[in-house]
């Protein structure tokens, strides 16, 4: 039999719902799991162990546990964010996402490990431990939300909440070979998770499959998504030239089978350009400066020393820009969506794009360069979050030392179906999100 931890959630809510197994049961071997997971990968800040008479609702999520990046609150107990010595203000006692879950009767186990305050894209943590990828513990998970992506991986938890302020999700789902979706801005309320940026973090979460995303987020965002879709009326864009400039060999050989697997589907594959994605991440960039310091402005004015240098020194340069580079960032969103609804979504109902330029690099040679690191996959991920988009990583195959690739699939807003459901026909044609580490098997 399957180890209760490579369960599905489909799989595990429909063992509890019937009583196969029971929900104290299926807490105790996850939170036991966590631990010893947490212990090679530093993964969590925290595993909580539910009450021995838990009894969660009989929802769709009925009995399923989950951990959440430490940046929700939760029962009035302040976040982290990464960084133990930081007092930001509550916005709200519990976060709003955490409480439709725990409606839907998932069972919290945990909170987990961050990129400090969720500024960086690495998963390196010198307070909290740097997260480690499950796939080799010498390599990077990716960030910010390092700990969700490394616990799902590992079989730590069935799926993770995580933010995606510019690839905050994708990136690590992307390096530790699971499946992460940034939803539609706005989609998933943010009420009573700590921002770093206002009008891009996005709630989103990771998970194995396409088809538990979907699942999930399905409670998360308080709708329904059907994953049926006929791939036969599905255009897929593609921008060959612009994968061959931004990502490795590895990644973009990976690419081209992905697309051709879509197109062995029935989809239709179209040549579309993305080169004037480089323009939205400039305007990212100076978004997530101003935004980033508006949030913690005051605390780092009071108490710098508790921020990370290089988090400081971050912070610190947000000071030279003026409140009008902000105003006129945000000024280019909505000609930035038009030029995106206009140009490669009027040939393309799907794009597909890497999520990172490469699999994941050693923690040695990142810890000197973690910066110029983040920006290098932040890149390819952070002009759809400046438009607003939708976009999961799945997995699509692994390099020569055996670390996992991701490519992306962005859709129109509000087409989380369609982006889920190609994924999930993808999935099904193909075996790696289906692969476990050997460490973890």
């Amino acid at each position: 039999m399957t180890e209760l931890w490579w369960l599905s959630v489909e799989e595990l809510a429909r063992a509890v719902r019937s009583g196969e197994l029971a929900p104290a049961d299926v807490a105790g071997t996850f939170v036991e799991r966590a631990r010893e997971v947490d212990a090679a990968l530093s993964c969590f800040v925290r595993v909580d162990a539910p009450s021995a008479d838990v009894a969660p609702p009989a929802g769709p999520l009925h009995g399923v546990p989950y951990a959440y990046k430490d940046v929700f609150a939760r029962d009035g107990r302040r976040p982290t964010v990464g960084v133990p010595d930081l007092q930001l203000p509550l916005r709200a006692p519990s976060a709003d996402v955490l409480d439709l879950l725990d409606g839907a009767g998932a069972v919290a186990i945990g909170a987990l490990n961050l990129d400090p305050i969720a500024y960086a894209a690495t998963g390196l943590n010198a307070d909290v431990g740097d997260a480690r990828n499950p796939w080799n513990p010498e390599r990077i998970t990716g960030g910010s939300s390092s700990g969700a992506a490394a616990a799902v991986a590992a079989g730590a938890i069935p799926f993770a909440v995580g933010t995606d302020a510019g690839g905050s999700i994708r990136i690590p789902a992307a390096f530790c070979g699971v499946t992460g979706l940034k939803p539609t801005y706005g989609a998933v309320s943010a009420r009573g998770a700590v921002p770093l940026t206002f009008s891009q973090d996005t709630v989103g979460v990771l998970a194995r499959s396409a088809r538990d995303v979907a699942l999930v987020t399905a409670v998360a965002a308080e709708t329904e998504l059907s994953l049926e879709i006929d791939l036969g009326n599905l255009r897929v864009g593609v921008d060959r030239s612009f994968v061959e400039q931004r990502a490795s060999a590895n990644v973009a050989r990976a690419l081209d089978d992905a697309v051709a697997v879509l197109a062995g589907l029935g989809a239709t594959v179209v040549e579309v350009q993305l080169d004037r994605l480089n323009r939205f991440d400039v305007a990212a960039t100076v978004t997530t400066w101003a935004e980033a310091l508006a949030v913690h402005e005051r605390t780092l004015a009071a108490n710098p020393d508790v921020y990370p240098p290089v988090v400081r020194g971050r912070l610190e340069l947000a000071l030279a820009a003026h409140g009008a580079d902000h105003v006129n960032a945000l000024r280019l969103r909505g000609r930035a969506l038009r030029e995106l609804l206009g140009g490669p979504f009027a040939v393309a109902d799907v794009l597909v794009a890497p999520t990172t330029a490469r699999a994941a690099p050693p923690i040695a040679s990142v810890a000197a360069d973690a910066t110029n690191v983040s920006l290098e996959q932040l890149r390819l991920n952070r002009p759809f979050n400046f438009t607003g988009v939708p976009s999961v990583s799945l997995p699509m195959g692994f390099d020569g030392d055996g670390l996992p690739l991701g490519f992306q699939l962005a859709g129109r807003p509000w087409s989380e179906a369609t982006v889920l459901a190609t994924a999930a026909a993808y999935q099904a044609a193909t075996d790696w999100d289906l692969r476990r580490p050997p460490l973890f098997r």
